[in-house]
């Protein structure tokens, strides 16, 4: 059996992001190397994790249309609230709360250093 274990961030900084994670999202640190440039992973509830590392080079933060790896997506069953909570920390709105007409609700937005991230909210799972 296969399972997503953790997702890598690249970061221009490692403890502002992880700090901005921890802040919005309450993830735990369940790792932390210690080093100048630390790596650190976070603890979802469901117990997969953020790896977040430190980048050797930077690039732009590119749209979610780009080819690769664009957006993280977190579930939830209560996407006013976490939007709620966007908006009283501030965070860079990509696209406010949707619905579409089976019902799924998400909202974009991103975190400090420009990865796009999104909620969605289903009404029945995928699966």
């Amino acid at each position: 059996m296969l399972t997503l274990e953790h997702i890598g961030i690249c970061a221009k900084d490692t403890i502002a992001l992880k700090d901005w994670y921890i802040k919005l999202f309450n993830f735990k640190i369940v790792y932390d190397n210690k080093k100048e440039k630390p790596t650190y992973f976070l603890l979802m509830e469901d117990n997969s994790m953020l790896e977040i590392y430190a980048a050797d080079n930077e690039t732009e933060a590119l749209s979610n249309k780009y080819q690769g790896i664009r957006h993280l997506s977190f579930g939830t069953d209560d996407i006013e609230k976490e939007y709620e909570n966007l908006l009283e920390h501030n965070v860079e709105i990509i696209e406010a709360i949707k619905e579409n007409a089976k019902g799924i609700k998400t909202v974009f937005f991103k975190d400090i250093e420009g990865n796009i991230i999104h909620f969605i909210q289903r009404p029945e799972s995928l699966y």
